[in-house]
């Protein structure tokens, strides 16, 4: 419950400065192709902070494990990679703004990998893991996949137009990839939770 209330924190402020950030530019209030981009941007980040403080939340309801030290600096590492992802918002630091996305979906997957060993140490959680196997190297090659498709698009848009088509296309992959975060989130709680109704009658 400390590691969420520090998470609840960081994502707050998170919140806070995307709200100040869209305010701050103008340019995001015209009609052309770059606050087309920019929006899809806020859009994904928006929800990318709601997915991060879900995710931590959905694991402090359904495991039980021992934090060590180091988890008490994954919220900070993680709200100031989102900070800057926010700082970058604008048209001319897409390429970066994508970079930090690369970062952020790497180390809040490493993270929840992190939490799930953990969690899978204590008998408590038996019921959920004695029906999953390991993870496997091969397991993570969606998430190699996003991430690199991330850090290509950031050196293409950097190389290229900053604001252009593969800005754009680069945007609204990452917007639908939140969605599907979302679903995910809520079938893997649903699913949780019927799995300890089901535990519960045997």
């Amino acid at each position: 419950m400390v590691l969420l209330t520090l998470l609840s924190i960081v994502q707050a402020l998170a919140f806070e400065l995307l709200w100040s950030a869209v305010h701050e530019h103008p340019d995001f209030y015209e009609w052309s192709w770059s606050a087309f981009n920019a929006w899809v941007r806020v859009a994904a980040m928006l929800l990318g902070i709601i997915i991060i403080w879900s995710s931590y939340a959905t694991n402090v309801m359904r495991f039980r494990w021992v934090p060590s030290t180091s988890d008490t600096f994954f919220p900070f590492f993680i709200g100031i990679v989102q900070f800057v992802m926010i700082d970058w918002l604008g048209t001319q630091d897409t390429a970066g703004f994508f970079l930090c996305l690369a970062v952020l979906f790497a180390l809040m997957n490493w993270i929840t990998h992190h939490d799930m060993s953990r969690a899978r140490q204590h008998a408590e959680n038996s019921e959920f893991f004695d029906r999953r196997g390991r993870a496997s190297w091969q397991d993570f090659i969606p998430v190699l996949v996003i991430v690199m498709t991330f850090i290509l698009s950031s050196l293409i848009i950097w190389l290229t137009v900053p604001d252009g088509w593969i800005a754009g296309g680069a945007g609204l992959f990452a917007l639908g990839l939140m969605i599907h975060q979302v679903v995910n989130a809520h079938g893997y709680w649903e699913e949780s939770m019927s799995l300890d109704a089901t535990t519960k009658e045997e």
